[in-house]
């Protein structure tokens, strides 16, 4: 039961931090995080490591829509 509320209160502090550093509305933020782990394996859930991933891949989509312009 511990684990399970670790792992709710990691989610929203994941999402309240994305929302803060990438600078979209947390349910925008949660929408990211809830597509992402409908498609992951969410036992083995690193949210640091899932954090960075989403960081990357915005900064990767921003980039590629910049050079299309």
């Amino acid at each position: 039961m511990i684990k399970k509320s670790l792992n709710k209160y990691s989610y929203v502090e994941m999402i309240s931090g994305l929302s803060e550093e990438i600078g979209i509305s947390k349910e925008e933020t949660q929408g990211l995080v809830d597509s992402i782990l409908s498609t992951s394996n969410s036992r083995n859930i690193n949210y640091e490591e899932l954090k960075e991933e989403i960081i990357t891949f915005l900064v990767i989509n921003i980039f590629f829509l910049i050079s299309k312009l």
